[in-house]
């Protein structure tokens, strides 16, 4: 399990939360307002964020549904100003955002088919090879299917059936959790040439690792995230973020903003978890919010594991937002007004 610093101290996660903080305004206006979207509604999103998205190393992917190679024009000058602007514009288009250390392909039309197939098949035969009787008998072993492994990196409020963002996201990240198993099935699958073959190798080992700038900064981590437009949980006020591929299969991390209720204190206190000012992301209409950010353990397909790791993330400290100049921008954006007893 991943320490929290290695999931959020990256510029690609501080961009998300940034303006992920923009829709919360706009989700607690829409509260005081009584139009909050149900929690399985699409549409807890602000204007920056209003079609969701998956960022995937691009590395991973070595061609789109129409069965092209994955080609991009590596960009003279990547640095961080440059990837925000990338970020944020990839937030306007549907489909996958895939990364790389000089540039950022977006609208990448993904085959859901090809990566649930490999997902199944890597861990049915992963399942068969750790069998220690040699006679099959009777009982025979039923195959794993994409349910199974979706289910595995979903926290326990988010049911079947699941979407197409789910499951592509989540089969594409066994490519990171088991690299090995990934590569042999895609160099069967592709039938590629030794040297393409090759050079697959390269980017899909470029892909395990974080990406820097010259100073040193982290762009991006070798994570899947995927930013839902939907709740999931009552408290839950802006869509759900899953980080997947942190380690073991079943492991992966989620981001909330989530109302400060009697709940919410009570799993604070259990889990022994720093709560104090400084994690309040906005305050409004007797609503204060909070980023949670909790980490699950590993499991076994079509497992869900209850355990997990909870941390508040400061938006200061941890990621060093600027809340008032976020606040001011979405007020003036969303309309919102201060409820008189605040002013």
């Amino acid at each position: 399990m991943p320490p929290k610093k290695e999931i959020i101290s990256t510029i690609l996660f501080k961009e998300l939360i940034a303006i992920r903080t923009d829709s919360l305004w706009r989700m607690l206006f829409c509260l005081q307002q009584g139009q909050l979207p149900e929690k399985l509604e699409e549409g807890a999103t602000g204007k920056l964020d209003n079609k969701g998205a998956i960022f995937i190393p691009g590395g991973l992917i070595y061609q789109d549904v129409d069965e092209r190679e994955i080609t991009y024009r590596p960009l003279a000058s990547f640095d961080e100003t440059r990837f925000r602007e990338k970020i944020r514009e990839s937030l306007q288009f549907d489909n996958a955002t895939l990364l790389f250390p000089d540039g950022v392909v977006n609208s990448v039309n993904l085959d859901s088919g090809f990566f649930a197939r490999a997902a199944r098949r890597i861990y049915t035969f992963k399942t068969a090879a750790f069998k220690r009787k040699r006679k099959i008998g009777l009982k025979i072993p039923i195959d794993i299917d994409s349910n199974d492994i979706v289910r595995s990196h979903c926290p326990t409020y988010m049911d079947p059936p699941y979407g197409s963002r789910t499951r592509i996201s989540t089969c594409v990240s066994i490519g990171l959790t088991d690299p090995h198993m990934y590569f042999a099935y895609c160099k069967t699958e592709f039938n590629l040439s030794r040297r393409r073959l090759k050079l697959y190798a390269e980017r899909l080992d470029t892909a395990q690792e974080h990406s820097s700038v010259v100073d040193g900064t982290v762009l991006y981590p070798p994570f899947v995230i995927v930013c839902h437009d939907t709740r999931y949980k009552d408290n839950s006020l802006t869509g759900l973020i899953r980080i997947l591929g942190i380690g073991r299969f079943g492991e992966f991390s989620t981001f909330t903003f989530e109302r400060v209720n009697n709940k919410l204190l009570v799993e604070i206190k259990r889990k022994k978890t720093d709560f104090t000012t400084d994690h309040i992301f906005a305050a409004h209409d007797g609503n204060e919010v909070v980023g949670v950010l909790r980490t699950y353990c590993a499991t076994n397909p079509g497992k869900r594991s209850q355990k997990y790791h909870m941390d508040l993330i400061s938006p200061i400290k941890d990621l060093g937002l600027d809340l008032a100049r976020i606040e001011a921008e979405a007020k003036a954006r969303y309309g919102v007004e201060t409820p008189p007893d605040e002013g």
